[in-house]
């Protein structure tokens, strides 16, 4: 399928071209950041939270940058109008949404692999939980709410439902967009068992961003879904 007159040009190998070269700045950033800051080869755990948090500074202006740039050079150059990056009041319906996904769905779907599957899933949470623990000041808990409340969802979404999705969706057709963009979106994040619960949210916030138009609903579904697993993880 090709691209109305007007509409963006952008296709789904640029912004699998764009992630993996954001993906190899961001790595050899990460692998610069830790040498100046005297933790090469210590595991996440042995580092304090303030460095996950400037870690993940080379990856999301890596992505950041990417979707600019492919909007000047295969869109309008506007990203409310290549990706949907726009609110409205009624995008606040993501709230609930995201929490409803992250206290009910999310475990639901769980309780059902366990019953079907023949092995044991193990703590799904631990490695989320092993970072929450690591706030142990307010100071902490401010920074950890900015990094997966704040910046996760507005970047993550731009680019897994705007650019990603926007770009599948052009060629091919909505659902297919929308499940290949929840599936890579889940298998990036490189945590085998969060794989499941990942796809479902990103199904989700795909599907609250193709039946809006625009960002701010899956944006507001994706802080809520990250809010709530904070503060459940802090709270239990």
């Amino acid at each position: 399928m090709r691209p109305a007159p007007g509409e963006p040009r952008f296709q789904a190998g640029h912004a699998l071209a764009a992630w993996l070269i954001a993906f190899t700045v961001a790595f050899s950033g990460q692998i610069a950041i830790l040498s100046a800051a005297g933790y090469a080869g210590t595991q996440p755990e042995d580092r304090p939270l303030w460095l996950d948090a400037v870690l993940l500074v080379p990856l999301w202006i890596s992505l950041l940058a990417a979707t600019i740039i492919i909007s000047r050079h295969w869109g309008t150059g506007r990203l409310r109008d290549d990706y949907g990056l726009r609110f409205r009041t009624f995008d606040v319906l993501g709230v609930p949404i995201g929490i409803i996904v992250q206290a009910v769905l999310v475990p639901a779907l769980y309780w059902t692999l366990e019953l079907l599957l023949p092995w044991d899933l193990g703590d799904v949470s631990e490695q989320a939980r092993t970072l929450t623990d690591r706030a142990g000041s307010d100071a902490e808990i401010f920074l950890l709410v900015v990094m997966v409340v704040v910046g996760a969802p507005i970047i993550e979404e731009l680019f897994f439902r705007g650019l990603l999705m926007r770009s599948i969706q052009a060629r091919l057709n909505d659902g297919l967009a929308l499940v290949l963009s929840s599936l890579f979106f889940a298998l990036v994040h490189f945590q085998v068992l969060q794989i499941p619960g990942l796809f479902l949210f990103g199904l989700i916030a795909g599907t609250c961003a193709q039946r809006t138009g625009r960002l701010g609903m899956s944006i507001l579904a994706h802080a809520a879904f990250n809010a709530t697993a904070v503060v459940m993880l802090l709270t239990t």
